[in-house]
């Protein structure tokens, strides 16, 4: 397997972002004094984030039916997944975390009865560790297209057809103390605010599958259009 690698990514994100975790639309925005309450909280934020992206690509054996197969035995098993990847010779895995700082932070508040804060700041949070993945999948298509190359959607374990259970074959790649995220045994990461995923990287020429388009979830939150 390829060493493991970082990425440096500011996981800074926009208000409309924010609003959209928090259960708002296009048109809804926030009042001047929450304004001001998110305002604070963001200096906060930045505070107690200590944001750390690892990464490693892998090649691609072969893709049977539903099985993605890598090297030494590890594969993923997804419909969906297989049909992004079918054109890939090579799959990028990541795990981005902002820390546990904004966990402590979260609970500090809570009792303290600062719900609302604690609301605001773990929805924050959300948003920023979101952003780093977006933003890291977005450097690296731009990386790819200077060698004619492209990248697929990304996906993570628990999203369409994908068990969450196949988180454990994706922590495989990693060692924790490298990555500062821990796997529990019913498959969700410590600290909470972290996000893993895949994506492959195909010749620019071939189309980019999305899974959104076959799938009738109009209402899913991680649809993708």
């Amino acid at each position: 397997m390829n060493d493991t690698l970082f990425a440096k990514i500011d996981p800074d994100f926009k208000r409309d972002e924010l609003i959209t975790l928090m259960g708002g639309g296009k048109s809804r925005k926030f009042s001047h004094s929450v304004q001001i309450k998110i305002g604070k909280l963001e200096a906060r934020l930045r505070k107690l984030m200590k944001p750390r992206l690892s990464y490693r690509t892998e090649k691609i054996e072969s893709i049977n039916g539903k099985v993605v197969h890598l090297l030494k035995g590890l594969s993923f098993t997804s419909k969906k997944l297989s049909k992004t990847m079918e054109n890939c010779d090579e799959i990028t895995c990541f795990i981005a975390t902002i820390g546990d700082g904004i966990e402590k932070e979260i609970a500090l508040l809570t009792d303290d009865n600062r719900l609302s804060d604690a609301y605001i700041i773990d929805s924050m949070g959300s948003a920023a560790v979101e952003k780093m993945a977006e933003k890291f999948h977005q450097d690296m298509r731009n990386r790819y297209i200077a060698e004619g190359k492209s990248v697929t959607m990304r996906f993570s374990p628990g999203y369409c057809d994908w068990p969450i259970e196949e988180q454990n074959k994706l922590f495989s790649f990693f060692d924790p103390a490298s990555t500062g995220v821990e796997l529990t045994d019913s498959c969700l990461m410590l600290p909470r605010k972290s996000i893993s995923g895949i994506f492959g990287i195909l010749p620019s020429n071939m189309p980019v599958y999305n899974p959104c388009s076959e799938c009738g979830r109009t209402n899913c939150p991680h649809r993708r259009n």
